[in-house]
């Protein structure tokens, strides 16, 4: 059961690269071991939301971008979720796109793992083990992607206030008890944030 069960994940887990890009994003990109174990329980929700907003228009030196994607691995940990973002008025019109969400299930508890059958246990830790290094290869290439494809475009199109008025009521419906927006940015300057910062933002004309 072990073999076959570590076979299907990792075959899961190939198909879940393979995701349109209609779909990527709009739901748990991450295969499940519990699922995949045919538990008849579940991880329970995420207790820590991670969401990262990157502006595309933004070019950042390889030492930034290495900077944001090991804050990214650092956050990322058991009974995480998080979401990778873009967002660009300057590239190919499109605003705010998410790219990827996943979720980082939480191990089961000991009173779980005793009723659990002892040849069983060996494949669900081996799954857990590979899902997070999935979890975090998916989050650090689609960051990567993102930042290495920053147009370097103006930034006065973009509005950083916008995205994050975009974001801030899905981030406040998660039920998650710890949550963390991760902002890469230098665009503040051109945005309507400077405005708002200097007291002449209009909200009216959002």
């Amino acid at each position: 059961m072990d073999k076959r069960l570590f076979t299907l994940v990792g075959a899961l887990m190939l198909l879940a690269l393979g995701v349109p890009q209609s779909h990527a994003g709009l739901v748990n990109d991450i295969p499940s071991c519990y699922a995949a174990s045919h538990f008849t329980f579940s991880s329970p929700p995420p207790d820590r939301l991670l969401y990262v907003l990157i502006d595309q228009a933004t070019p950042l030196s390889p030492a930034l971008q290495k900077s944001v994607v090991d804050n990214i691995n650092h956050a990322l940990g058991p009974a995480t979720k998080f979401v990778i973002a873009e967002f660009s008025r300057t590239s190919n019109n499109h605003y705010l796109q998410v790219l990827h969400t996943g979720i980082i299930e939480s191990p089961m508890t000991p009173n779980e793992r005793n009723n659990v059958p002892v040849n069983a246990l060996g494949g669900f830790d081996n799954c857990m083990r590979d899902q997070a290094f999935f979890a975090i290869h998916m989050a650090d290439t689609t960051a990567q992607q993102i930042l290495q494809s920053a147009t370097g475009a103006p930034n006065q199109s973009n509005d950083i206030l916008l995205a994050l008025k975009t974001v801030a009521p899905v981030i406040a419906q998660d039920p998650a008890r710890q949550k963390v927006l991760f902002l890469v940015s230098n665009g503040f300057e051109n945005s309507s944030f400077a405005h708002f910062a200097s007291g002449t933002f209009n909200p009216e004309q959002m």
